[in-house]
């Protein structure tokens, strides 16, 4: 498979990538990028007068720019500033100034040796990259993988892109033989810098009519796809959670048609398992869901028609479910994340309404969350609106949601808040710039980013993006 790539050549993708596993909705432990900012552009970009030639293949469309005077390419493969000097942002003319070594992504200005935080916009994708909704996405490393998904048609896709928010350029990812098929609600997983892999996995047909159970494996340093072995046991899911718990691709719940699933289908690269049903919570949908690196915990949720407030932890190193100590009320589709130390739950919708209320859970123990200053009551709508994810140890954000049961597309939040759970102290996260919806857009923690793009807007596909940094 040929990439059309929007960075330098001597960059490759893997130096976006960390070393450390995925925990809670992909957060990952950060380590400085590779270089310092530079002018984002697509992969449909023309190079610049002396730009490096695309990385591999016939795709030579995507040439990255290299800023006259103030980025070359060192002989380490590394960004260097213009005149060498190292990964710093010096003031006025260097003449004993203050230097600020915190590189920046771009759109951000290192300010008292810190990135300025805020929404800022994206480049536009390749013009090969539809828009699109439905898609399957994951953080790899500081990228952005985003594969499948349905046009403004309602075609379903089997193609996809990287987006690098560090230099703010798409490159843009072409099917294969090895590819999946046209699906959309798959699910991706990232399994970390040391294999380098995404496994995207399971959703549907564009009509939803016909759930599959297979998908592939994509080689980053490869640029290459794999079929994912088949296996009889294994079951069909659509929009399944999915995480790398460090030794294999754990894939809960979804669904299957209309119907919960439950268990979890786990690959670790060479084959497949399923989870134990012994102590297994069941039917379960629509539940909290937050990992910690290794342990999956679940509030709530519904079965059939009940919703439930019990709580589970699963254990995939052990195959082993856990009930633990349950003190919120019954609720579907809460905001969950894992701080470093807590379960955190927020809000979701009871038999009555919405709530604006939550707890945090340390061992067996629940705490109340405090809820001056929190952002309006609101629940996530399944795969549709609303995320969740860690900042640093103890903070966590909430973005997006519906803030009505009635289901209209015009009651999905644009805003959201981050809670430090110990102080009980709420901030507000201003609305994106962009005020589009992002229905069934991507929405993907990177470490130091969080990233919004696609997705539908009053009903119609967009190619818009944007990040917020805390």
């Amino acid at each position: 498979m040929n990439l059309s790539v929007g960075t330098l050549a001597s960059v490759p993708l893997g130096l976006l990538l960390t070393g450390c596993p995925l925990t809670d909705h992909y957060q990952l432990q950060q380590e400085d990028p590779a270089g310092v900012q530079m002018g984002g552009r697509s992969g449909d970009d023309p190079p610049m007068a002396g730009a490096p030639a695309a990385l591999g293949g016939s795709e030579t469309g995507g040439a990255a720019v290299a800023a006259a005077g103030a980025a070359s390419v060192g002989g380490g493969d590394n960004f260097t500033s213009g005149g060498g000097g190292g990964d710093v942002e010096a003031g006025g003319n260097g003449g004993g100034e203050t230097v600020c070594t915190t590189a920046c992504n771009v759109e951000r200005a290192c300010v008292a040796n810190s990135c300025t935080s805020g929404w800022v916009g994206m480049a536009a994708p390749p013009a090969k990259l539809e828009a699109r909704s439905k898609a399957a996405s994951v953080a790899m490393g500081k990228a952005v993988f985003v594969w499948g998904g349905q046009d403004n048609d309602g075609v379903a896709l089997n193609n996809g892109a990287i987006y690098d928010p560090t230099l703010d350029v798409w490159t843009y990812l072409l099917p294969d033989a090895g590819s999946p098929s046209p699906r959309i609600m798959a699910t991706a997983v990232w399994t970390g810098s040391s294999s380098n892999k995404v496994i995207v996995y399971g959703g549907t047909d564009a009509s939803g009519s016909n759930t599959f159970k297979d998908g592939a494996v994509f080689d980053v340093a490869g640029n290459s796809w794999t079929q994912l072995p088949p296996n009889s046991m294994i079951s069909k899911r659509s929009a399944p959670f999915g995480y790398w718990d460090g030794t294999r691709a754990v894939f809960f719940g979804g669904l299957n048609g209309v119907n919960m699933l439950a268990a979890a289908d786990r690959f670790d690269l060479k084959a497949w398992s399923t989870s134990t049903n012994m102590g297994d919570p069941g039917l379960l949908g629509y539940s909290a869901i937050a990992v910690d690196g290794t342990v999956m915990y679940l509030q709530g949720g519904v079965i059939g028609t009940t919703r439930q407030d019990k709580v589970y932890a699963y254990t995939s190193s052990s195959d082993s479910w856990a009930s633990l100590s349950k003190s919120l009320s019954v609720r579907t589709g809460a905001f969950a994340a894992w701080d470093g130390t807590h379960f955190v739950v927020w809000g979701g919708q009871d038999d009555v309404g919405l709530r604006s209320d939550g707890k945090a859970m340390s061992g067996m123990t629940w705490s109340d969350m405090t809820p001056s200053g929190a952002f309006s009551a609101r629940r996530i709508g399944f795969r549709r609106s609303g995320w969740a994810f860690q900042v640093k140890p103890g903070v966590i954000a909430m973005l997006g949601g519906q803030t009505s049961i009635d289901g209209s597309s015009d009651t999905l939040a644009t805003d959201g808040a981050t809670y430090t759970v110990e102080s009980g102290q709420w901030t507000a996260i201003p609305e994106w710039p962009s005020l589009e919806t992002h229905e069934y857009g991507i929405g993907v923690w990177t470490g130091e980013e969080f990233v919004v793009w696609g997705g539908r807007n009053h009903n119609v596909s967009t190619l818009t993006g944007e990040r917020w940094a805390p």
